[in-house]
């Protein structure tokens, strides 16, 4: 297995998730694992921030706007 690390952006900082995988995930697998942490380290945060109702409804955007936070990069470690 290798080790993974999905690198996120959350009020100007940058944060990093690593996990185990034999290939690359993509990034709704970085999202989804990001949504996951985020669920748990920020759930007093739920829905601080602002709805944008012309922004398309992706697993991305919802992340973005429930937690401020960003995917940016998946490398190996």
């Amino acid at each position: 297995m290798t080790t993974w690390i999905i690198a996120y952006s959350k009020d100007g900082n940058t944060n990093i998730l690593r996990t185990e995988s034999d290939r690359q995930p993509d990034i709704d697998e970085a999202v989804e694992l990001v949504t996951r942490k985020a669920e748990q380290d920020y759930a007093d945060e739920d829905n601080a921030y602002e709805h944008d109702p012309d922004l398309e409804e992706t697993p991305a955007t919802r992340l973005n706007e429930r937690f401020g936070i960003t995917v940016t990069g998946i490398s190996q470690a």
